[in-house]
């Protein structure tokens, strides 16, 4: 099987490589990430026109891909570049979800296309050990025929420059079934919603978001009531498929700066990369980057197998957090305290594939689950 990508992807992958190493410098990138939005309007805006979003979204809905091949090519683009835009759960796991909703949700594709609209993808609540079917927030029925949503969500990216909220309910059931989850987009500024941001570690804006007895229009449910489950987790599985994509974008970053570093720090009068001991190391985390690209080109192929996506996915996840922890210890160690700086880019690379473990689930969930899905 030929796994190299199509001459068009590459040629994406190539054109935002190059964007980000000449026109996206970390100091601008950190600069952004720690301010009240999270990201930079006007970066946002410059990518927007490179065609990243519509190469995440469907041709249905006006875009020009949406395949888990082009997903893994722009989000390992993305990794390199150490990008902090919201690309992750607005441009591509919301746009997932909306694509399975009415026309109205639908329109809203179109609008984040032409910069009218900022929808966030919100899911994730207090003790839901990574469960995709942790669903506490409560949606119930009014008077009028419409429904009222009740709960709490934390850590949301993106939620404070957001124009609509896509929120995960519970029509009925436990807190952990997967039948009864209902999702919900509204508008962010709708009364009910309180927002409250801070700053990630690795950079960005994350939210609680608290919704007291929130209005919710039967217009605004996406999809069936109660039925919701298998669209959020095919979009989760798509954000997997991004953020290990994006680690690997991440890894050969950091392998390209620690073989610069080895092959111009000098010590006794030689560069330090001619040290046997070092090169034994250098050459393992070479070996292992290769091992965590294998797991997530399987994964980017078997995705729209129903029998094996959920251990392809878990499998590319796993390797993912085990081999980036790695990558992440032995370059800083082979930088020495260089590579603690905040002035270098390393530590920032390194602290964002160390973060990327613990998202939609660390290594120890997905070794767990690939185990019961043998």
């Amino acid at each position: 099987m030929d796994l190299k990508p199509s001459p068009e992807r590459q040629i994406l992958f190539d054109t935002l490589t190059k964007y980000f190493e000449n026109e996206y410098k970390i100091a601008d990138r950190n600069t952004a990430a720690h301010s009240e939005l999270g990201y930079s309007k006007e970066a946002w805006e410059r990518m927007r026109d490179l065609g990243i979003l519509e190469s995440l979204i469907v041709p249905e809905l006006n875009g020009f891909g949406g395949t888990p091949l082009d997903i893994s090519a722009v989000f390992e683009a993305l990794g390199r570049g150490l990008v902090v835009e919201p690309f992750l759960e607005t441009g591509l796991v919301s746009t997932k979800i909306l694509s399975k909703g009415n026309e109205s949700q639908k329109k809203l594709v179109a609008d984040l296309l032409e910069n009218i609209a900022l929808p966030t993808f919100c899911h994730s609540e207090n003790d839901t050990d990574y469960r995709k079917s942790y669903v506490k927030t409560k949606l119930v029925p009014d008077k009028e025929g419409n429904f009222l949503v009740t709960g709490e969500k934390v850590m949301i990216k993106n939620a404070s420059g957001a124009s609509h909220l896509i929120i995960t309910c519970r029509s009925s059931g436990d807190y952990a079934d997967e039948k009864g989850i209902t999702i919900a987009c509204i508008p962010s500024n709708r009364s009910g919603v309180d927002i409250k941001s801070f700053s990630s570690i690795d950079g960005g804006r994350v939210s609680d978001i608290r919704l007291e007895n929130v209005a919710v229009l039967k217009t605004e449910i996406i999809g069936n009531d109660g039925k919701g489950f298998e669209i959020i987790s095919e979009a989760i599985d798509f954000g997997i498929l991004a953020i290990c994509s994006e680690a690997l974008g991440i890894m050969e970053k950091i392998k390209e700066l620690t073989l610069d570093y080895l092959k111009t720090r000098k010590q006794f009068g030689v560069p330090i990369g001619k040290f046997q001991a070092l090169q034994h190391r250098m050459a393992q985390l070479l070996v292992e980057i290769e091992q965590a690209r294998s797991a997530v080109v399987n994964a980017t192929i078997n995705f729209f197998d129903s029998n094996e996506r959920s251990s392809v996915i878990s499998a590319a996840k796993f390797s993912i957090g085990k081999i980036g922890m790695l990558v992440a210890e032995e370059s800083i160690q082979l930088h020495g305290g260089m590579g603690m700086t905040w002035e270098y880019d390393l530590g920032h690379y390194a602290k964002r594939l160390v973060l990327i473990d613990h998202e939609f689930g660390d290594e120890d969930f997905h070794l767990q689950k690939y185990i019961e899905l043998q």
